[in-house]
C-alpha cells in the first residue's frame, strides 16, 4: 500500500505552493526579497553623517579628508546607475541584483574593519558601486512581476520598506556610535542583506545572458566625465567657494562632457541612454518633476535637520526623536498613494502632494524657537505626508510612459536624475542659507531694530541682568557680546524662512510641468521585441 507522506511535509505544501511562480503569492514574495535587499542601503543612509566626529577621532583625520567617506559613496553610486540597462542585458535581471546586493554587504563588513581612512574610503567606493543598481533594478523586476493595474501598489509597497531605514536606521546607529564604535554602524544593515540574499536567490528566476553586448564606451566616459567633476563641485563648492577657478573647472568640465555625451548618444547604434525616449513629452515630464522634486526633497531634508538643532536649539538625540514619526508617516502614506495610482492619474495625487508641500513649506516659515514641540512634530509629519503623496505615483508615472524594453534602462536613468538633483538641492539651499545668514546680519545690525523695545532699552535689561549675576567685571564687552549673539541668533533664523520660502516657491514650480504627464501602459516594446535575455529558464 502507498505510505502517507509524513505530517511535516503536508505542512511544508502550502509554503512550497505559495513559492510556485504560478501562485497568486509569488509576487508579495519577491517584494519582501527586494524589499529586505534595498532596506540594507536605506539602514545606513543619515547615519554615517554622525559617525564622522568619531571617525575623525580614531583614524587621526581632519574634516577635509573624512568628508571622502561621504563623497566616493555618493559619486559611485550615482555614475554606475546608468550602467544599470547594460549590465541588465548582459547579466539579467537576478543575476545584477545578486552580484549588487552581495558585494553591497561584503563592502559594508570591510569598512567595519577598516585600519586607515584610505581603506575605508576605498571600501565605500566598492560600497557604492554595489549601491548603485540596488533600487533601479527593484523597480525594473517588480515592473515585470506585477501586472500594470498593480505596478502603483507595487511602488507603494516598496517606498513603505523603505521608509523604516530612516525611521530606525540614524537613531540605531546613534546608540552604537555612542556606546559601541562608529564601526558598528555597518553591521546594522548586513542581516538585511543577508536574508534578502537568500530570497532572491530562491525566487527571482533565472535568466539567460546576452551571447553579446556591445558597451557604449565613449558614451560612458563622456558620462563620468560630466558626472564626477560636477558632483564633487556641488559637494565641495560651499567649502572651496562658488567662484573660486577649482570650482569653475570642475564645472566647465562637467558642461563640456554633457555636450559630447549628448552628441555621442544621438549618433551611436546602442546609447548607454536612449535619448530617443524624451521625444515623448510626457517623459519629458516626468523627468524635469522627478529632477525637481528631488533637489526640493533633499533641500528640505538637509534644512529642516540643521533647522531643529541650529536655530530651535533642540539637541541631537531629541532632534533625531522628533524626525522618527514623520519617517513612519512616509512609508504609510506612500503605500496608499501608490495603490490609488493605479485608480487615479498619478499626476493627479503629484500635484495634491506638490501643492500640500509647498503650504507646509511655507507654514515652517512661521516657526521660531518658542514653537511648541508639538506643532513642529506636526509639520514635519505633514512634510512626510506629502512626500509619500508624491513619491511612489511618480515613480509609477516614470515607468508607466517607457516602452517595455525601455525600463531597465528608464530606472537606471531616474536614479541618476534623484541623484544629482538631490546633490544639487543640498548645495543650493546650503549656499542660500549662507548668504541669507550675511545679508540679513548686515541689515539688522545696520537697521538697529532688532528688538521691538529698542537697542538702547535692550542693552539696559542686558546690562541689569549681568549686575544681577554678579558678572559687573567687562560689563560693556559682556552686554556687546550677548546683543551680537542675539543679533545672530535672529539673522539665522530669518535666513532659514527664507529658504523654506523658496522651498515651497520651488514645490509650486513644478506642479505645472506635473500637469503635463500622461498615464500610459505600453504592452510591447516600442522599436524592438522583447529582450531575448530576459527569457526564464
Amino acid at each position: 500500500m502507498p505510505q502517507e507522506p509524513n505530517i511535516r511535509e503536508k505542512r511544508s505544501w502550502p509554503l512550497r505552493a505559495t513559492l510556485a511562480p504560478e501562485s497568486p503569492l509569488y509576487k508579495w514574495w519577491i517584494m519582501i526579497a527586494l524589499m529586505s535587499g534595498v532596506l540594507t542601503n536605506s539602514l545606513i543612509m543619515g547615519t554615517v553623517n554622525i559617525a564622522l566626529p568619531k571617525m575623525m577621532t580614531t583614524l587621526r583625520v581632519n574634516v577635509e579628508t573624512v568628508q571622502w567617506v561621504v563623497t566616493v559613496f555618493m559619486i559611485t553610486r550615482t555614475v554606475t546607475m546608468p550602467l544599470v540597462g547594460w549590465l541588465g542585458t548582459l547579466l539579467g535581471n537576478r543575476a545584477l541584483y545578486l552580484s549588487s546586493l552581495g558585494l553591497y554587504v561584503i563592502a559594508s563588513f570591510l569598512c567595519s574593519i577598516s585600519w586607515s581612512i584610505e581603506s575605508l574610503i576605498f571600501f565605500r567606493f566598492l560600497q557604492g558601486i554595489g549601491a548603485g543598481p540596488l533600487f533601479p533594478m527593484a523597480m525594473a523586476i517588480l515592473y515585470e512581476t506585477f501586472p500594470s493595474e498593480q505596478r502603483g501598489l507595487s511602488m507603494g509597497v516598496l517606498m513603505f520598506g523603505l521608509s523604516f531605514g530612516p525611521a530606525i536606521g540614524p537613531s540605531v546607529g546613534g546608540y552604537l556610535i555612542e556606546y559601541l564604535s562608529w564601526r558598528a554602524i555597518f553591521y546594522i544593515n548586513i542581516p538585511a542583506g543577508l536574508v534578502g540574499l537568500l530570497l532572491a536567490g530562491m525566487l527571482l528566476p533565472k535568466t539567460q545572458r546576452a551571447k553579446s553586448v556591445s558597451l557604449d564606451a565613449l558614451g560612458l566616459l563622456s558620462l563620468t566625465l560630466c558626472l564626477v567633476p560636477l558632483l564633487l563641485a556641488l559637494s565641495q563648492g560651499r567649502r572651496e567657494g562658488w567662484t573660486s577657478e577649482y570650482i569653475l573647472t570642475l564645472l566647465g568640465i562637467a558642461i563640456l562632457s554633457l555636450i559630447v555625451f549628448v552628441f555621442v548618444e544621438l549618433h551611436t547604434a546602442n546609447p548607454l541612454i536612449d535619448l530617443s525616449v524624451f521625444r515623448r513629452l510626457s517623459f519629458a515630464m516626468v523627468c524635469l518633476v522627478t529632477s525637481l522634486n528631488s533637489m526640493a526633497n533633499f533641500g528640505l531634508n538637509f534644512l529642516t535637520a540643521l533647522f531643529v538643532q541650529q536655530a530651535l536649539h533642540y539637541p541631537p538625540a531629541l532632534a533625531g526623536l522628533i524626525l522618527l514619526p514623520g519617517a513612519i508617516v512616509w512609508g504609510i502614506t506612500s503605500l496608499f498613494s501608490g495603490r490609488l495610482s493605479d485608480i487615479v492619474e498619478p499626476r493627479i495625487i503629484v500635484v495634491s502632494g506638490l501643492v500640500f508641500s509647498a503650504m507646509v513649506a511655507y507654514f515652517f516659515t512661521f516657526t521660531n524657537p518658542w514653537t511648541s514641540t508639538s506643532l513642529l512634530v506636526g509639520l514635519l509629519v505633514l512634510r512626510s505626508f506629502t512626500r509619500g503623496c508624491i513619491l511612489s505615483p511618480l515613480m509609477n508615472a516614470f515607468v508607466s510612459n517607457l516602452p517595455s524594453d525601455k525600463v531597465r534602462m528608464g530606472t537606471g536613468l531616474r536614479g541618476l536624475l534623484n541623484g544629482v538633483g538631490g546633490t544639487f538641492g543640498v548645495a543650493a539651499i546650503g549656499a542660500l542659507l549662507e548668504r541669507r545668514q550675511i545679508v540679513h546680519a548686515i541689515a539688522y545690525g545696520e537697521d538697529q531694530q532688532l528688538y521691538p523695545l529698542g537697542t538702547a532699552e535692550m542693552t539696559s535689561r542686558v546690562q541689569h541682568y549681568l549686575l544681577q549675576s554678579g558678572e559687573a567685571g567687562l560689563l560693556p564687552r559682556k552686554t556687546a557680546s550677548i546683543l551680537h549673539t542675539r543679533l545672530m541668533e535672529e539673522a539665522t533664523l530669518t535666513a532659514y524662512h527664507d529658504c523654506f520660502l523658496t522651498i515651497a516657491l520651488l514645490s509650486l514650480s513644478t506642479v505645472l510641468p506635473t500637469l503635463l504627464i500622461r498615464r500610459s501602459l505600453p504592452s510591447a516594446p516600442s522599436s524592438q521585441s522583447k529582450d531575448p535575455t530576459e527569457t526564464k529558464t
